[in-house]
């Protein structure tokens, strides 16, 4: 006999383990965009010897960090667009 459509998938498909994996980046990155931030302006191209209060640019990054790691699709989507405007510094700056 072949499988019905109304058969119960697999726990785990190759789909499922793709946006698994692409979740996992994306937090990632988020975390590495806050360490970097803090780190550039504390250690590595601080405007001033010592660092700066810019690091606090840091911040806002914090409070999708939440939503990314509950997976809510609305924070992805908005934190996609706020991630520009580092880009935008870091090209500016560089």
């Amino acid at each position: 006999m072949t499988d019905s459509p109304t058969a119960p998938a697999s726990p785990l498909t190759p789909s499922d383990n793709g946006v698994a994996a692409t979740r996992w980046v994306a937090t990632g990155s988020l975390l590495a965009l806050i360490v970097l931030c803090l780190a550039w302006e504390l250690v590595l191209a601080p405007l001033r010897p010592g660092g700066t209060w810019l690091a606090i640019k840091a911040l806002p990054l914090c409070i999708p960090l939440a939503g990314i790691l509950k997976n809510r699709m609305y924070t992805y989507r908005w934190v996609s667009l706020v991630i520009w405007l580092y880009f935008t510094e870091g090209v500016v700056r560089g």
